[in-house]
């Protein structure tokens, strides 16, 4: 029987909860058993790349890859809050650890230079569009994942809804979400912080 694959964005607006780590422990143990796979946003240190951009423009293509390394980086902390989590940054390993219930924190550099643009579907151009929002969504399509789960520090205002374009016009997603909407495996979005 195919194990279940849930991609779990952990959003870098959590990563200054000093109790991140027994919050992600509890909320693990409460989802049904599947290989979650936990992608970290960039949090403050994507902030500082956007605040330079907007200070001093720098190209866009640069201050993406920049996000991006950023989000390894993030990875990495995630990872020293949670050290029985293991953490792999090539994708060829994250596929081999799916086959069974567990957990994985992914480092995303190098799939996204590397794998995510050869995957069929709507490929993520290098700007400022995208966020690690439509990372792990792209994470997700390319590997089938059965869920993806956007942990966040809130949910969106009840007029907005639940649906992609919707969420992106309202700013609470990125903007890629809305046209990666029709890939995408069912989404469900947590408010961590509360």
């Amino acid at each position: 029987m195919r194990t279940l694959v849930r991609v779990v964005k952990v959003g870098g607006s959590l990563l200054d909860l000093v109790d991140l780590g027994d919050r992600l422990r509890s909320w693990l143990a409460a989802q049904t058993p599947a290989h979650h796979v936990l992608v970290v946003g960039g949090g403050a240190l994507v902030d500082q790349v956007r605040e330079w951009h907007r200070s001093e423009p720098i190209d866009e293509v640069a201050a993406h890859w920049m996000c991006i390394d950023l989000m390894t980086v993030t990875a990495h902390l995630l990872h020293a809050r949670l050290p029985e989590i293991v953490l792999v940054e090539d994708d060829r390993v994250l596929c081999q650890r799916l086959a069974t219930r567990d957990c994985t924190i992914f480092g995303p550099a190098g799939w996204m230079r590397q794998s995510e643009p050869s995957l069929p579907g709507t490929k993520l151009p290098a700007s400022w569009d995208v966020t690690s929002d439509s990372i792990a969504a792209r994470l997700a399509i390319g590997l089938n994942a059965d869920e993806l789960v956007l942990l966040k520090s809130t949910l969106p205002a009840a007029e907005v809804g639940q649906e992609m374009s919707a969420l992106a016009a309202a700013g609470y997603v990125d903007p890629m979400m809305g046209e990666l909407a029709q890939e995408l495996p069912p989404v469900r979005l947590v408010d961590l912080r509360r």
